[in-house]
């Protein structure tokens, strides 16, 4: 995760460079401005307006905020996982996830850590619900429909309470949210595997491939797509070319499509692309 993180930092960083010295041109633009300003949201590593003791403005970083997050947020589960109860051994490492969730909740009110740590210890509840579902994973395919549709129920109903923000852990109701995510969680993955299963009966084996592609690609999609909202103007450039011609969501479709279609040519482009490839596609470059 953080080899990714880096290479992204320094893809902002040439941009920024090349805008300083092309400053008139039209697709290409700095968010943050700066080198100094990107190494200091790259350090701080803050995804959204940071709570800090510094009079100091640190921007913030983007979207990429969750790879740091994930990144410390393994090594802390990891190290949990590894510690062995004689008696209630997983209900003792709940606790201990909970416990730490909470933390990372009441402590974003106060302060943003760095290297979106608050966030860090914020999921520490998901990793745990991740490690539960694959560990009884046989378990939660036997689930009956219903189960799946009280889960949506509570979904849809704790989504009208407000903005559940694992970013700078914001929520309406933070136990409610918690056990929401987890359920809105399952229901994606039930419908994932109902539309994989329905492919595979209609041979649609190719579509299925390009759907799997998108997936193992997500890493590289999630790092181009802050680099396409911080640096180019292509969105931009639409809608201004849009708007005064058709409704604005009309043109907000269009821009939507130039998105999808983006985040599709990283995944077929940066594999061939070895520098890239190394750092967006680690694993790809592993097995060869």
């Amino acid at each position: 995760m953080i080899i990714p993180y880096i290479a992204t930092v320094m893809i902002e960083i040439a941009i920024a460079c090349f805008v300083k010295v092309f400053p008139n041109n039209k697709f290409l633009f700095s968010r943050i401005g700066s080198i100094k300003g990107i190494l200091l949201a790259a350090v701080y590593g803050s995804g959204g307006e940071s709570i800090t003791p510094f009079k100091t403005f640190i921007p913030w970083i983007g979207a990429i905020w969750f790879l740091l997050a994930f990144f410390w947020g393994s090594l802390i589960f990891n190290q949990i996982m590894k510690l062995s109860f004689k008696k209630y051994d997983l209900l003792s490492k709940f606790a201990i996830f909970s416990v730490l969730t909470l933390v990372g909740y009441y402590l974003s009110k106060i302060v943003t850590l760095p290297m979106s740590f608050n966030s860090a210890l914020g999921s520490m509840l998901f990793f745990f619900a991740g490690y539960l579902i694959r560990r009884y994973k046989k378990l939660f395919d036997q689930l009956p429909l219903y189960a799946y549709l009280i889960f949506l129920a509570s979904w849809t109903y704790v989504a009208t309470l407000g903005l559940f923000s694992i970013e700078n852990m914001a929520a309406p109701n933070i136990f409610l949210n918690l056990i929401s995510s987890v359920a809105d969680c399952l229901c994606l993955i039930k419908l994932s595997m109902i539309i994989d299963s329905w492919l595979v009966k209609k041979d649609k084996y190719k579509f299925r491939q390009e759907i799997l592609l998108i997936g193992s690609g997500s890493l590289a999609i999630l790092c181009f797509h802050l680099i396409d909202l911080d640096n180019i103007s292509v969105w931009t450039i639409l809608l201004k070319k849009l708007n005064d011609t058709v409704p604005y969501w009309f043109a907000i479709m269009i821009g939507n499509i130039y998105r999808i279609i983006f985040a599709y040519l990283v995944v077929k482009i940066i594999p061939f692309v070895p520098l890239l490839k190394s750092c967006f596609f680690p694993r790809k470059s592993i097995k060869k």
